[in-house]
């Protein structure tokens, strides 16, 4: 009986670990795609993406619209004006942006892990320190 209900934690743990692992990743992915196709559209108002990934994290993911909807203000308040970047290189292309770049950074950011962690409810280890 106790190696029964040790085994049902075990699985209940570790599949709680796994879904806040999946789900933050597809956040993540969401916060790129977002922050991509928003300043892209930004910078060229006649840009039309023709990536249906969010459609994807909608559907087939079924990514929740309540925490997208959170996501989608701090995507706003943090990467909104990345478009207007200006490139320090002396390129030709006068219309050149690090778009991309600007993106991948916050992508990878530990201002983006923590935002998702908070909204998903995972929390982190405070490290303390020993006297």
């Amino acid at each position: 009986m106790g190696i029964k209900m040790i085994s049902t934690a075990l699985c209940v743990f570790f599949s709680t670990i796994i879904t806040a692992q999946t789900e933050s990743v597809i956040l993540k992915k969401y916060a790129l795609h977002k922050c991509l196709s928003d300043n892209y559209k930004s910078a060229d108002p006649s840009f039309i993406s023709h990536d249906y990934s969010a459609s994807y994290m909608f559907q087939i993911k079924n990514a929740d619209y309540n925490k997208l909807n959170l996501l989608d203000k701090h995507i706003e308040e943090t990467t909104s004006d990345y478009y207007k970047m200006g490139i320090t290189e002396n390129l030709e292309d006068s219309k050149a942006n690090y778009i991309f770049w600007h993106c991948m950074d916050f992508y990878e950011s530990k201002e983006l892990n923590n935002y998702i962690r908070k909204l998903i409810g995972v929390t982190t280890k405070k490290k303390t320190s020993k006297k």
